[in-house]
């Protein structure tokens, strides 16, 4: 698996790294003077980094709010408990200020304590941006992986969730993905998220996909 994958710039459209992201943002995009002050934080999976954010939240917003995002975008299945944690496992007050943390700060959140999903998020800089009707904006996200279909080669579609553990043999196209109801049952839409494949996990809202047309109506915010 590669840490570094490739990702969009959601505000230009530039393909960029995962390291250059941070340099990227910071350099082009933001109010000069005025707007709201918010911190750049990097979001990334825990235990496979090829999945990562980059999103811009206002200093004066909740962890609430970011777990609010983190559900949208790559968690939510079944409505589980969520946390965020700081090192030694100190759980997070919800409610607590992102104005509290340092830039370099990095804390934990974990989605559900059965089939758990954790991320790690580092503040990685301070910009500022035009008040916006959702605190939480996403400026940069990894390029979906694509995956071959264990049986005929083909772009899969589905991951065998019975697999995940057993084997790297765990992807299928539509036409090999089982057509038993045990197999269908098995079978999750694959998804550019860390919770591929966990629980009942089958995908973010659309509007979080990547689409070039509509890089002008997002650079505006940053105008």
């Amino acid at each position: 698996m590669v840490a570094n994958s490739t990702g969009n710039c959601y505000i230009c459209g530039a393909t960029i790294s995962k390291p250059a992201a941070k340099k990227h943002l910071l350099k082009h995009y933001g109010e000069k003077n005025g707007g709201i002050g918010c911190y750049l934080l990097k979001v990334e999976g825990m235990f496979d980094k090829r999945y990562w954010l980059y999103i811009d939240v206002p200093v004066e917003e909740t962890l609430r709010e970011v777990d609010i995002f983190l559900r949208q975008i790559w968690l939510e299945c079944c409505h589980h408990m969520s946390a965020f944690l700081i090192p030694k496992c100190l759980e997070l007050d919800m409610n607590r200020r992102l104005r509290t943390f340092q830039v370099g700060t990095q804390f934990f959140h974990h989605y559900d304590s059965g089939s758990t999903t954790e991320t790690a998020l580092t503040i990685m800089g301070t910009m500022r941006r035009k008040p916006q009707e959702e605190p939480v904006i996403l400026l940069a996200r990894n390029v979906p992986s694509l995956y071959k279909c264990a049986n005929c080669g083909k772009t899969a579609e589905y991951i065998n969730r019975e697999l995940m553990y057993q084997t790297d043999d765990m992807f299928f196209c539509e036409e090999c993905h089982g057509t038993e109801e045990d197999d269908n049952y098995m079978m999750l839409p694959i998804t550019n998220s860390p919770r591929m494949g966990e629980c009942g996990y089958c995908g973010e809202r659309d509007t979080f996909a990547f689409d070039p047309h509509s890089l002008l109506l997002t650079k505006e915010l940053f105008l």
